[in-house]
């Protein structure tokens, strides 16, 4: 066979710079950047998700190619290992399909994607080059392939390891910025809904409460104290700003400036300050139902329990109010001594604001 030795010399080069760990190495590390590519890609449109499948195929076989340089089908077959590992961790992760597409069009995609792995991982032999090239690799089987470097036995189980290193490595960074991503949107939505629920906030100094309304005070009393609004049928509504100075500002207003008993009320059971039995007992002898009630649950538990038992039934004979003969009588169903522990721990209740309609002031 008439071959030029300068022929000879460059496919004997070409042989020589294969290296198959190399472009086992690299393949496995690329596998974490085109990971990260891909889901980046699919987060910005999930219709680029199936389109991945086409360019991580062409980023798989470029990195066999131009690392290990090689001639022969095992660079391909090691190519198109790597590409199949990483379309199968892509699957895993959800970000393959994001819209409606046909299993056809998708095993096309990922059909199309291998062969440009298997294809682009080899560097063809210039046809000046054939010659020389079969001269050295027909007959016999190459030095270079005897080289350790070369030798797939070594090679793969370095692929497979350096695959799933590089994997763990891209799943725990997806994960951190999934995180920072969930915390970041928790964030700006709490950071929403803090500047929504400020602009529903009320001015509470006097001129200002002086323009409303006592019930709707007494409402906004019970969103400062508890964190929730209230809307004008007194129903739960949105989250708001929690301020208990605010609130008891509110409730000091209603009880100094127009001596509202509801108020004094409040004030009366939740105040741990010296003047809070003098504004409940205001409260009682304004005739607040509330004050009335609690009252007389307070003798029985600390005084005479039947004749707290009278004072309730009393009341419930001589009042017209609906809700008033409703909480009487669920105080006497399960007894005063039942509810004796709750007068120790005090509450701002609903019902002390949805059963205000009564009241003019």
């Amino acid at each position: 066979m008439d071959i030029e030795q300068s022929s000879l010399d460059k496919v004997e080069l070409r042989l020589n710079k294969q290296n198959l760990i190399y472009a086992s190495l690299a393949a496995a590390v690329w596998i974490f950047p085109t990971l990260i590519i891909w889901r980046f890609a699919y987060s910005y449109n999930p219709n680029f998700g199936p389109v991945m499948l086409l360019v991580s195929g062409c980023i798989i076989g470029l990195v066999v190619r131009f690392s290990g340089k090689g001639l022969t089908r095992l660079f391909s077959a090691f190519a198109v290992f790597a590409y199949i590992w990483l379309v199968f961790l892509a699957l895993g992760l959800n970000i393959v399909v994001g819209s409606i597409i046909s299993g056809a069009i998708l095993f096309g995609l990922f059909a199309v994607g291998a062969w440009l792995a298997i294809y682009l991982a080899r560097i063809d032999v210039p046809f000046i080059e054939h010659k020389a090239h079969t001269f050295l690799t027909s007959v016999n089987s190459h030095s270079s392939d005897k080289k350790l470097k070369n030798r797939w036995i070594i090679s793969l189980p370095i692929l497979i390891v350096s695959s799933a290193v590089s994997s763990a490595i891209a799943i725990f960074v997806l994960t951190l910025f999934d995180d920072y991503q969930y915390q970041e949107k928790q964030y700006l939505a709490q950071e929403q809904q803090r500047v929504v629920s400020q602009n529903k906030e009320i001015d509470v100094t006097p001129s200002s409460l002086d323009q409303r309304k006592s019930n709707e005070i007494l409402r906004y009393a019970y969103a400062y104290h508890h964190g929730r609004l209230l809307d004008k049928n007194n129903a739960i509504t949105d989250a708001f700003p929690h301020s208990e100075y605010k609130a008891k500002t509110l409730l000091k207003y209603l009880a100094n400036e127009r001596d509202n008993a509801r108020a004094k009320f409040i004030l009366g059971i939740l105040n741990d300050e010296k003047n809070a039995r003098v504004l409940f007992q205001q409260a009682l002898e304004q005739g607040d139902k509330y004050a009335q009630i609690v009252s007389a649950v307070e003798y029985g538990c600390y005084s005479d329990l039947d004749r707290g038992k009278e004072m309730l039934t009393r009341l419930k004979q001589i009042t017209t109010e609906k809700y008033v003969q409703s909480e009487i009588e669920s105080i006497l169903y399960v007894g005063i001594k039942a509810v004796c522990s709750e007068l120790d721990k005090p509450k701002f209740l609903l019902e002390y604001v949805r059963n205000y309609d009564d009241y003019s002031n």
